[in-house]
């Protein structure tokens, strides 16, 4: 059973998550990210945290806001935890460069409105 929290700290803490996944990211390059499992870990385990806390929050939340893919980010975290030498670096890698920026962008639009 969820146990809920304040659905602005948890964002708050997902923005963390995010934060920490930039500066990973900020000595981090595809190949080494693809072959380095040091990188490819650590990056990882907060996708799991992020996974975590989306799951903090109520269904109620997430039809409020059908723009952030909270029902993926979910998934990623089981696909990640559950499947783990089953990922695809490749897919990992794009989601970092495609969509986390834009998931950030839109967990910051919610917490601001």
């Amino acid at each position: 059973m969820k146990q809920f929290e304040d659905n602005t700290s948890v964002l708050r803490r997902i923005l963390d998550n995010i934060s920490n996944i930039e500066s990973l990211l900020l000595t981090t390059t595809e190949e080494s990210f693809l072959n380095n499992l040091k990188d490819y870990n650590a990056i990882c385990l907060e996708f799991i945290q992020i996974g975590e806390k989306v799951n903090l929050l109520s269904d109620d939340f997430y039809n409020l806001h059908p723009s952030v893919p909270w029902h993926e980010l979910y998934g990623l975290r089981n696909r990640i935890v559950h499947g783990y030498d089953k990922v695809n670096k490749s897919i990992i890698w794009a989601t970092l460069q495609q969509d986390l920026p834009v998931i950030k962008s839109e967990i910051q639009d919610i917490i601001n409105q």
